[in-house]
């Protein structure tokens, strides 16, 4: 996948894909190839629509190692899980993350939920532990990368504590992970995951997936296609639907696996080098394992010298925040060190 296939790389340095993934050229030349056929061709572009949404569940099933009839694809993240936790029953008690993102909080605050929450902290994973052994909790709703520090959750003590709470049923949000990590959804410790489709995955507004567990759908009752009638109510936005499949299958055609090591050696190598400089927080550089999203400790003046200088970021709290995916370069960490030490 060539660096030529994503124009804006060309005018500046990109790092701002937790915020908004880049549209590549090849996406946009599909996109509007596939609207012709709605122009010249009214209503037989719809004749297939549902060919498309099957295929499309087929590519993320194969893609997120999750079963085909238990993934969808849904508008965005906040309309799935609005959707999932509406299932539940509302007298659960429920453990969140404080100030993990609103849309995942609000889902819960919304209904009559019974609800628990941690400060996000340098162990959180025992924190977790600790709260779920001397209180009772029936759902852990969590995001698997945490959009305002890029804490990267620790998937296998996620598994320890499914192996060890089986009742216990996780809900992860993906927004901030699918796209940016491999992921095999039927081996991993969650009976849910929902995301959107605008950032790691490259996929344009309008779309994301959804996948569920068969542990989840015997607790709610409920069997895979009553979750299909719900979710698929009225008309989809077939451009979204179809821009979503073209993602997950360039990126199987451009070895996905390739691309996600080169942008875990970079980030890698961007942890190494803030916590020589001081930049990042020091939990950070205690955590063994941390996403490519990294918070740098600095005021708006840090944020004004780096747009100025054309790195494209934007601020978090009290920070500014950057984020590596797989079309960044090492030119691209070696010019944001510059204009830091500047």
């Amino acid at each position: 996948m060539t660096l030529e296939n994503y124009p804006l790389l060309k005018k500046g340095t990109y790092l701002n894909t937790a915020y908004m993934g880049l549209m590549s050229l090849s996406l946009s030349n599909y996109r509007r190839d596939y609207e012709q056929g709605y122009l010249n061709q009214g209503d037989s572009y719809k004749f297939n629509a549902d060919n498309l949404l099957s295929d499309t569940h087929v590519s993320l099933s194969n893609f997120f190692g999750s079963k085909e009839k238990n993934t969808f694809v849904i508008p965005n993240f906040s309309t799935g899980i609005r959707k999932i936790t509406n299932y539940l029953p509302f007298n659960l008690n429920v453990l969140l993350i404080k100030d993990d993102y609103p849309s995942l909080v609000n889902a819960f605050d919304e209904k009559k939920f019974n609800i628990d929450s941690i400060d996000i902290q340098e162990n959180l994973e025992l924190e977790i532990e600790r709260r779920i052994n001397y209180k009772k909790i029936d759902v852990l709703a969590i995001s698997i990368v945490q959009y305002a520090s890029g804490l990267l959750i620790d998937i296998n003590f996620l598994k320890k504590l499914k192996s060890q709470y089986p009742d216990l049923i996780i809900i992860g949000d993906g927004t901030q992970f699918l796209g940016a990590h491999n992921f095999d959804f039927n081996s991993s410790p969650f009976d849910v995951v929902a995301a959107s489709g605008y950032k790691w995955l490259l996929a344009g507004f309008g779309n994301g997936v959804l996948m569920i567990s068969d542990y989840y759908l015997s607790r709610i009752k409920k069997k895979a296609f009553d979750l299909h009638d719900d979710i698929f109510t009225g008309h989809f936005n077939i451009l979204s639907v179809a821009s979503l499949n073209f993602s997950i299958k360039n990126f199987q055609k451009n070895d996905f696996n390739k691309l996600i090591k080169h942008k875990e050696k970079l980030s890698e190598k961007a942890k190494k080098i803030f916590s020589e400089n001081c930049s990042i927080g020091e939990w950070v550089k205690n955590r063994k394992k941390h996403s490519s999203i990294f918070i740098l400790e600095g005021n708006r003046k840090l944020y004004k010298t780096l747009i100025k200088n054309k790195i494209y970021c934007v601020q978090r709290g009290k920070g500014v925040r950057v984020s590596f995916h797989f079309y960044n370069t090492y030119k691209d960490l070696d010019k944001l060190i510059k204009v830091i030490k500047q």
